[in-house]
């Protein structure tokens, strides 16, 4: 890897001092406020991601600067023209294309400015650490919730305190903690796998059942784009049969009602067509052929902006935000119906997910960008199967809830793709490094 040489290892240091500061502002806001801290502590994060972009990307240069930072930088331009086509189209407020250009572009700006600093000045265990240790103060806030205040399911939130969907959050990260510090830790398998079942234990505690489905959905879809031939399609197909096999057992443990209500063949596929008409809603909104390719615009559907605006409004009025009636029919089919409210129903069947959002904002270019995204961060960061699965993983929440848009969960998954890739890449430069002294090891025997 090239960088520049003359660049300050203070510089560095800091560097990774704002992003694992930018992660803790993005995880422990609600911790924050409930402490007594303005509540504008909750938007910190998007400035210093903003801050940390500026002096990283003057700065990075060489072959992570052209073959990842470059591509994924003219991607975002991209997707900020496609919102702003979308905001002429349909009279959206300038405030909507760059609040949701925030929303959605904040995990690959970050991935940019973590690829950004030398691999050789980054610190992976301390940085690994600190990861770890914020999952860690969540395991201590859920399990206090649960066993010291009695709390159950949904009010088992742990530092997503007074957040509608605060248990799945952090029933998520609990989870995605639990599998990386299993899968990556260097210590005895029954310390990791101890620590591994403490931590997604929180599934359980906060009644997370759609975490452990889209879970077991991207392990399927990773495993099978792991099949090249006769061999590993047996093997692997093995593996999901009992890792199946043992979702299932557990399933029938620890939500045996919930298992036995929503496995209703004919619920089920009701609420599956309640969750898809969402398009149709949508879509019943378009006026004009062009609708199609740029959506209804920024925050005027039922993306993260959108459902949030109201709660809000009184600070993003004056900036000129704007908003549709489609936000509003949705969430009032959504809210009241039996399948998808939050009293009887089940967030797997909610229509305010944020493929449906991303679709409805911005039309089927905006969503192509979007995934190309995506795209580009699975082909050229995801090295390994851990940081494959974590980005299949959120894809698939995405398409439950507003996973997409969670800068909680975002953050924190994009920060141990990108550390995991810092990793990879010092493996690979050691090995080419000892493969080097070896052949001039060689060749002076030969000489000798």
């Amino acid at each position: 890897m090239q960088e520049r040489k003359n660049i300050p290892s203070k510089y560095h240091l800091k560097t990774s001092a704002l992003v694992l500061l930018t992660i803790a502002t993005a995880f422990f806001p609600r911790v924050f406020t409930a402490i007594g801290f303005p509540a504008v502590i909750n938007f910190l994060h998007f400035a210093l991601t903003i801050v940390i972009c500026s002096l990283v990307i003057p700065r990075t240069h060489g072959e992570v600067w052209h073959s990842i930072s470059k591509k994924l930088l003219l991607g975002l331009y991209i997707l900020l023209l496609v919102m702003t086509a979308s905001a002429f189209l349909n009279s959206a407020g300038v405030i909507n294309i760059f609040l949701n250009l925030l929303l959605l572009g904040q995990p690959f700006a970050l991935l940019i400015a973590i690829v950004g600093i030398s691999t050789s000045r980054i610190n992976i265990k301390q940085m690994r650490f600190w990861l770890i240790f914020f999952a860690f103060v969540h395991f201590c806030f859920f399990t206090f919730q649960y066993f010291i205040l009695n709390l159950r399911d949904d009010d088992v939130k742990g530092v997503f305190l007074g957040q509608g969907a605060g248990h799945h959050v952090g029933g998520a990260i609990a989870l995605t903690a639990g599998i990386y510090f299993f899968v990556t830790c260097k210590l005895p398998t029954w310390i990791r796998l101890f620590v591994g079942v403490a931590f997604a234990a929180d599934i359980v505690y906060s009644d997370s059942k759609q975490v452990l489905v889209a879970f077991a959905l991207s392990l399927v879809i990773l495993l099978c784009t792991k099949l090249k031939n006769l061999s590993e399609t047996i093997r692997y197909s093995a593996i999901a049969l009992i890792v199946g096999a043992l979702g299932f057992k557990a399933a029938q443990i620890f939500f045996a009602g919930s298992l036995s209500f929503w496995g209703n063949s004919e619920r089920f596929i009701s609420g599956l067509k309640l969750k898809f008409s969402v398009f149709s809603i949508i879509n019943s909104y378009y006026h004009s052929p062009f609708n199609w390719l740029l959506g209804l615009g920024s925050g005027h559907t039922i993306g993260r902006l959108a459902w949030l605006t109201s709660d809000y409004i009184d600070y993003l009025k004056p900036l000129g935000i704007t908003s549709t009636s489609v936000t509003n029919t949705i969430l009032t089919i959504n809210d009241t119906h039996p399948l998808s409210n939050a009293f009887t129903g089940s967030s797997m069947f909610a229509l305010t997910f944020s493929w449906a959002g991303i679709w409805g904002d911005l039309g089927l270019l905006g969503l192509g960008v979007y995934l190309y995204l995506w795209f580009l961060v699975w082909q050229q960061l995801c090295l390994d199967n851990i940081s494959k699965l974590l980005l299949l993983n959120s894809l698939v929440l995405g398409a439950i809830f507003s996973w997409l848009e969670e800068p909680s969960y975002m953050l924190f998954i994009v920060s141990l793709i990108g550390l995991q890739w810092h990793e990879s890449r010092l493996k690979q430069t050691t090995f080419t490094t000892c493969n080097r002294q070896n052949a001039r090891i060689v060749s002076l025997a030969q000489n000798l």
